[in-house]
């Protein structure tokens, strides 16, 4: 959910600061999550009472306090107004997310394009998402589909915890089990073959295919995602097709959906296609 701040602070702020100030902020749960450029940074208790007033299902306001870092692609936080917390419940397409969002990555924008995977899914399909985060895309799946079994892995062990205690909320849940440990431990492991895969690593993630692969049945669907320049969306199909080479497989069925917009000309993409035995096997 996005917001304009500039209404509710036009008769607050001076011209030149409505021009400097970022207009829009994302809500997770109860938590409004703005960007403060720094010559406003003086203003930023008063922009964030602004927003309290202003929309009363928000009780925290955060202010981003540096950019996302790390193994996990987690975002320091500074409340600047509201209760002092950062855990919070976040209501998507009929599921709650208990998260923290200075602890685990988690993006509200991306809402609908899980949704629409979980439209995809056929009833009796068993679906594994690899590096699931809070369960997102386990959940919600599981939710909005007649999926037999969901299966979600993920390396950061806060998201792991959030995500138990989110399907212990949503207590109509009951197909959804999540595995913690980086993806290229857990994969060995896995004896099920799976219906369909999504890789939902945005950055980096061709370096864990030759290894999901193994885990996908034959004819099975593969969504995988990663950022691409406008122009070069081609670029992700041939990543695919080129470990499924290698595998004596064939990716077929191919499209691209843009599911994010991350920067001039940058994309956040997902390629997805049926995978099955190549001629020579």
């Amino acid at each position: 959910m996005s917001l304009d701040l500039k209404s509710y602070l036009q008769n607050i702020l001076t011209e030149e600061e409505l021009h400097q100030l970022v207009r829009s902020y994302d809500v997770v749960g109860d938590i409004a999550i703005i960007i403060i450029p720094e010559p406003l940074l003086p203003r930023e208790g008063l922009i964030g009472q602004a927003i309290l007033d202003n929309n009363k299902r928000i009780k925290v306001v955060a202010r981003r306090d540096g950019n996302y870092s790390g193994e996990f692609r987690t975002i320091p936080l500074k409340i600047i107004a509201g209760e002092n917390r950062r855990e919070t419940v976040h209501r998507e397409y009929g599921v709650q997310l208990l998260l923290n969002p200075e602890e685990v990555y988690y993006s509200v924008r991306s809402g609908a394009e899980r949704y629409r995977i979980a439209r995809l899914v056929c009833p009796g399909e068993n679906v594994l998402v690899l590096f699931a985060g809070v369960g997102p895309y386990p959940l919600v799946i599981s939710k909005n589909s007649q999926a037999a079994t969901v299966t979600g892995v993920e390396k950061n062990p806060r998201a792991v915890h959030y995500g138990r205690k989110s399907l212990r909320l949503n207590r109509s849940i009951n197909n959804v089990t999540f595995l913690e440990g980086d993806v290229l431990e857990i994969l060995p492991t896995i004896t099920q073959k799976f219906d369909r895969l999504l890789m939902v690593l945005p950055h980096g993630g061709d370096a864990y295919l030759d290894a999901a692969l193994q885990v996908l049945k034959t004819d099975g669907w593969l969504h995988f995602y990663s950022m691409r320049e406008r122009g070069d969306f081609h670029g992700a199909t041939e990543t695919v097709q080129a470990c499924c080479r290698r595998l004596g497989l064939v990716f077929s069925y191919s499209q691209t959906v843009k599911c994010g917009h991350c920067g001039p000309r940058q994309y956040r993409i997902c390629t997805e296609g049926r995978v099955a035995l190549g001629e020579s096997r």
